[in-house]
């Protein structure tokens, strides 16, 4: 994910977290909530890239490594925030087996949008659990539906929803 930087508590973030083997916690925002809360699931990300924008801004690449249950959250003078980061499993059933038609949905999906495409170049290799993984992030579900979906023992939930989507828009 491409990010464009310009708040100062978020330069003063990547000035302090770049080059470090834990990165920084993406989290999302409750919808509803005063103040923006964060909810207490987030996606653990590196720094693979920066750059200087054409605007003057910092531009930064980050790339998920692991869904993280966030805990003894505190909040800076500046907003910043900091938690304590543990690794939560994904569908701990291994996942679903291979589903051609949520992948090659998801392949089509990117091929039509190729500025979001351009994201994801080796999606056609990709396994099903990481396919159904992109489908969430694109999906506009709110974070405690997506939270709730994630933190199941199994990928079937994910599986049902992206099915009754594509399934609908896409009778083929």
């Amino acid at each position: 994910m491409s990010l464009r930087i310009f708040e100062a508590r978020y330069l003063r973030m990547v000035r302090e977290r770049a080059g470090r083997p834990d990165g920084f916690a993406m989290g999302m925002l409750v919808e509803g909530e005063a103040g923006g809360n964060v909810l207490n699931l987030a996606t653990l990300v590196n720094i693979v890239d920066f750059d200087q924008l054409q605007d003057g801004l910092l531009g930064i690449t980050v790339e998920g490594i692991e869904l993280v249950r966030l805990s003894q959250m505190r909040t800076d003078a500046d907003g910043l925030r900091w938690a304590q980061c543990e690794p939560v499993p994904i569908w701990v059933d291994g996942g679903a087996n291979e589903d051609d038609g949520i992948k090659s949905a998801l392949l089509r999906l990117l091929s039509e949008y190729p500025e979001i495409g351009a994201l994801y170049p080796d999606a056609e290799r990709r396994p099903l659990q990481w396919c159904l993984l992109r489908w969430l992030e694109l999906l506009p579900i709110d974070a405690e539906a997506k939270a709730h979906i994630l933190t199941r023992p199994s990928s079937e939930m994910a599986v049902s929803l992206i099915h009754s989507i594509i399934d609908r828009s896409d009778p083929s």
